[in-house]
């Protein structure tokens, strides 16, 4: 490459690398601001919030009878399993403690 295309580049990179003149900023226009309103009273806050809990039960998907009963079904059953795997590692970790402390001389 010769001196002159060396240049050029040189030259091209630094055009790439000074930032553009920025564009002023608008200035913001100034919001005024509202009275500040009064929270509505207990009564009426409390009915609506009764009134949108009813609106939103009504959108939610019941299960069935039978569906409840085999899901409450499968979940005691992992329940127990559960607990009965956890109740064979504490007899096996209470042995082996146990074991421990005897041979230790406590």
């Amino acid at each position: 490459m010769s001196e002159q295309e060396k240049m050029n580049l040189d030259a091209n990179a630094e055009e790439v690398k000074t930032p553009a003149a920025k564009e002023p900023k608008p200035a913001k226009a100034k919001k005024d601001k509202p009275a500040k309103d009064k929270k509505p009273g207990i009564g009426k806050r409390l009915g609506r919030f009764f009134r949108e809990l009813k609106a939103e039960l009504k959108k939610v998907s019941w299960l069935s009878r039978a569906e409840t009963i085999k899901k409450t079904g499968i979940v005691l059953a992992c329940v127990i399993v559960v607990g009965i795997i956890v109740w064979i590692f504490d007899g096996i970790a209470s042995a082996l403690i146990d074991a421990l402390l005897s041979l230790f001389g406590k």
